[in-house]
């Protein structure tokens, strides 16, 4: 009956007519959808039962409906750019609940400790650094601890739907789990034996989830793509992309052989020089990253290349990526003895200039920028990983915009680096989009991916493993390095190409940084004026 009132009410909603709307309208609308659309949970256990998931859809299509309603066909471009961003925020949840659902095919989605990037319940939590401090602390690793029993209990309850290729990501992850709880056990009966209990019982309810998803295995299909027809819709209408699944394949083939032959030319000219020995301490790899923060913001600063404001600044020591694997007590430290590299790390501890570049001006600089940016719409992370495009686009764009602008001239070895690092961005997307549309399993997709990075990859590595786990569980993630790198280098050309000699790098840069954390077909709207493309995004015929 629930879902029958819902359905009628946004029946009404879609035949209302277009109203006149503000701006502020849009904002109001956002904020309230935003809100209502968050998952909900009780005693650190996530409420996904279906009648909580009926109503967050219904919650979503009447949204969906308001903001069709509104008429904003008067508003500037830059107002009816935010109409566009929370499109594609609303639909992306209609998205998830028609083809991603995550709590029903998924077992990742169901972590309890929040161990690495990708989608998961609100509820997953960090792994305190023990011993803890006081009695609120103590308090709250209780509480958490006593969950994780009754949160996998309705994981079992929900997962209704689960694919053979998820469950394989599922039970690494879960086992990973069962053994930080062992840890923690074992380091809190020091301390607090009866959080070590609680520690004990959480880690019996992770090995006995992980036991039962390998039950499971034989009785599910194997893929978990979602089809190619899903995949051009989400592309499209979602992600804001000019390109569908086929062309993306031609030009991700188009890209790796570039990527590949610049690597070539780059041995054929230095093939007497021996390629950089890597790092074995935590110091020397600290110091080679400084001194490539350092390098890079002052040659930014001299070649004008963007705005390099004060507060960005070389970052203090963080250490190696730690990436889920990296977590678990069964692998060593990142410099402990025999060093295992994956492949970033492989990269990174010979010359981390390209990934400073990636890094620095990009992914830290955006964070900061973002904390900055008042705009109510703009200012704040979208749902559904949204913003992955505009930022690791831009993160991406900067590798090769650095190298091009001269920044590792004098360092062949470091452009060796950073074409094995290209080659394996674009090695990525027809795995991705093969798995998507159900045309590999996903140990194929680890054996292309592997086989066509240059160096340094192998199956097992922590790297291949981590990137096909974000790419089959949230469809773009993969996608977004190449395909946003080449959206902001469309933009380059089309501005420079209208600009001719007066066109300025730094200028456009900043100008690029200005528009937000946006997808990059809207701030292509913005400083062009062009809304071909943004018509097609938004007249979505019915969702496959």
């Amino acid at each position: 009956m629930r879902r029958l009132l819902g359905l009628a009410a946004v029946s009404l909603l879609l035949a209302t007519p277009a109203l006149a709307a503000t701006h502020a309208d849009l904002v109001a609308l956002h904020k309230q959808f935003r809100s209502d659309i968050a998952f909900t949970s009780q005693a650190h256990v996530a409420d996904h039962t279906p009648a909580a998931m009926t109503r967050r859809e219904a919650v979503a299509q009447a949204a969906l409906a308001r903001l069709e309603a509104m008429d904003d066909s008067s508003w500037p471009v830059a107002e009816r750019v935010d109409w566009m961003i929370t499109l594609s925020e609303i639909r992306s949840v209609l998205f998830q609940h028609r083809h991603l659902r995550q709590w029903q095919r998924d077992p990742s989605w169901w972590a309890t400790l929040n161990i690495g990037w990708g989608p998961k319940v609100a509820t997953a939590w960090a792994p305190p650094k023990l011993p803890l401090k006081d009695k609120a602390a103590r308090a709250d690793l209780a509480a958490k601890l006593a969950s994780v029993p009754a949160a996998l209990a309705a994981a079992r309850t929900a997962l209704t739907d689960m694919k053979g290729d998820l469950i394989t990501l599922g039970l690494a992850h879960h086992r990973i789990e069962a053994r930080l709880y062992a840890r923690m056990a074992a380091d809190l009966a020091k301390s607090d034996p009866a959080l070590a209990k609680a520690a004990r019982a959480a880690e019996a309810a992770s090995r006995s989830f992980a036991d039962w998803l390998e039950s499971m295995h034989p009785k599910v299909p194997a893929s978990a793509g979602i089809g190619r027809p899903a995949m051009d819709w989400y592309l499209a209408h979602v992600l804001y992309y000019p390109w569908n699944s086929a062309e993306m394949l031609v030009l991700g083939e188009r890209e790796w052989e570039r990527s590949v032959t610049f690597l070539k030319i780059e041995e054929q000219e230095h093939r007497g020089t021996p390629m950089l020995p890597a790092v074995t301490t935590l110091a020397d790899f600290e110091r080679i990253r400084r001194e490539a923060d350092e390098d890079i913001l002052a040659y930014i600063k001299a070649r004008d290349l963007m705005t390099v404001p004060d507060w960005l600044v070389v970052p203090p020591p963080e250490g190696p990526y730690v990436m889920p694997q990296n977590q678990d007590p069964a692998a060593g430290g990142p410099f402990d003895l025999p060093i295992r590299r994956n492949f970033f790390r492989e990269a990174e501890d010979r010359d981390p200039r390209s990934l400073r570049a990636h890094n620095l001006p990009g992914h830290i600089f955006d964070s900061m920028w973002r904390r900055r940016d008042p705009r109510p719409i703009r200012g704040q992370a979208p749902v559904g990983f949204l913003d992955s495009q505009r930022m690791e686009g831009w993160a991406f764009y900067l590798e090769e915009m650095m190298l091009q602008a001269g920044w590792l001239d004098a360092r062949p070895k470091a452009r060796e680096i950073h074409y094995i690092l290209q080659a394996n961005r674009a090695a990525r997307l027809a795995p991705e989009l093969k798995l998507q549309a159900g045309e590999w399993s996903l140990d194929q997709a680890l054996t292309s991916l592997t086989e066509r990075t240059p160096y340094w990859m192998e199956k097992t590595d922590d790297t291949a493993a981590f990137d096909m786990a974000l790419y089959v569980r949230q469809p773009g993630l993969g996608l977004n390095y190449y395909f946003g790198k080449l959206q902001l280098e469309q933009l380059v050309a089309e501005v420079g190409h209208r600009d001719g000699q007066a066109f300025n790098l730094g200028r456009f840069h900043d100008r690029f940084i200005a528009s937000g954390i946006i997808p990059i077909a809207l701030t292509r709207w913005e400083l062009l004026g062009d809304d071909t493309q943004v018509k097609r995004f938004r007249n979505a015929p019915p969702m496959p």
